[in-house]
């Protein structure tokens, strides 16, 4: 992050008064419970958030070498996305058009692939997803009209994003997508990241309770207070919003110790967890060493699939530098699935059972206020 901008931030902190409640935002609101479990609801964000797009589909390290893949499913969609011999990005609908099987695991992962093998029959296809081969068929094709090449969909890659379109040809614009963010994301050379481990995993709720739990700071001192409380500052958040999406900025107890520095030595970097919301449906979190990127996969109102990676800033050095890596993901893993998913879990409980009928996202909560806000603009901007 420039030096300019990371003074800019911590101006705000200083000026913000003892428990930053110069940093709080303008008015609180309120939200209805059933936002986070009706059908109908989920659908709508499914069909005008997500398979709309442009969603992050990971990073460019997650893409390193030519024939390194990555698929997913976006509402059931199984889409993958190849990294092809001149270097650039494909992205596809996973699925054979002789019958439908995926081509790769649609929940993976891998590198040197040469060429697309349906399991079912073993039709293959190039990397740039034209049809190569329907094997051992005597010719009982030939009279197929339809194009059988893959199904392409957008795809676009910029300051280290893999950004897709599920649904729709529409080209991406990343800056566009990224609303201002581009600047700060750019400062930080995500291109020249290494991946070292995604973990993949499913979570009782909703997919927008797994955002709220990393949109604010006020619940550390009391849900980790064994953890984090010790370490991190609770009163709130650096927010800034980018169109949809937004910057979060959780801070450490001591950063005030920064300010008895001169101006020109200040860094934001060794206090702040540095969180990116990439709406709908991503967080790209800047460490002081290292990134960590989580993309959420909604399969129902009520559950949701993680995919939490951690990257290196550049390649490891040896094991020992490589383990250390594995060990932030381990600690980020096991704090989120032991305290905060644990109890997004009896939350979204509580909400479908009727229990009550709305929740409140006070002013100290400046980036969930912003999260929903654009969520309600989304959706109301289709009805």
């Amino acid at each position: 992050m420039r030096h300019e901008r990371q003074v800019e931030l911590l101006k705000r902190v200083q000026s913000s008064g003892k428990h930053l409640e110069g940093l709080h935002s303008y008015e609180s609101r309120t939200n209805s419970t059933s936002s986070y479990f009706d059908p109908d609801q989920f659908a709508r964000e499914m069909k005008h958030l997500f398979r709309k797009g442009p969603i992050l589909f990971g990073l460019s390290a997650d893409l390193a070498e030519t024939g390194a893949y990555r698929a997913l499913r976006v509402d059931g969609l199984p889409l993958v996305v190849v990294r092809k011999e001149d270097g650039t990005l494909d992205a596809f609908v996973n699925a054979c058009r002789h019958r439908g099987a995926p081509l790769v695991d649609t929940s993976s992962m891998g590198e040197g692939l040469n060429a697309f093998t349906c399991p079912y029959h073993s039709w293959t296809y190039n990397l740039d997803g034209t049809l190569r081969n329907r094997p051992l068929s005597a010719g009982a094709f030939d009279d197929v009209e339809m194009t059988c090449n893959l199904l392409r969909r957008p795809v676009a890659e910029k300051h280290g994003l893999i950004f897709i379109r599920p649904e729709g040809n529409e080209p991406i614009d990343i800056d566009e997508v990224l609303g201002g963010a581009e600047d700060d994301l750019s400062s930080f050379d995500i291109g020249s990241y290494v991946h070292i481990e995604t973990r993949t995993n499913e979570w009782d709720m909703n997919w927008k309770l797994f955002f709220d739990t990393f949109a604010e700071s006020y619940h550390i001192r009391t849900l980790h207070k064994n953890t984090l409380a010790p370490t991190f500052n609770s009163d709130c958040v650096i927010f800034d919003a980018f169109g949809k999406n937004l910057l979060s900025v959780g801070l450490r107890a001591n950063v005030a110790e920064e300010f008895e520095k001169p101006e020109s030595e200040w860094s934001l970097l060794p206090y702040g967890t540095i969180q990116y919301f990439l709406v709908p449906n991503a967080l790209v979190c800047h460490q002081l060493d290292h990134l960590e990127v989580w993309i959420a996969e909604p399969l129902s109102p009520s559950r949701t699939r993680t995919h939490t990676a951690v990257y290196s800033p550049g390649p490891p050095a040896d094991q020992k530098e490589h383990d250390y890596f594995v060990r932030n993901l381990d600690l980020l893993l096991e704090v989120t699935g032991q305290e905060d998913f644990t109890l997004m879990a009896e939350i979204q409980q509580s909400m479908a059972s009727g229990g009550l009928d709305r929740v409140v996202y006070g002013r100290i909560e400046p980036p969930l206020i912003h999260f929903h806000n654009q969520i309600d603009l989304a959706l109301a901007s289709v009805e």
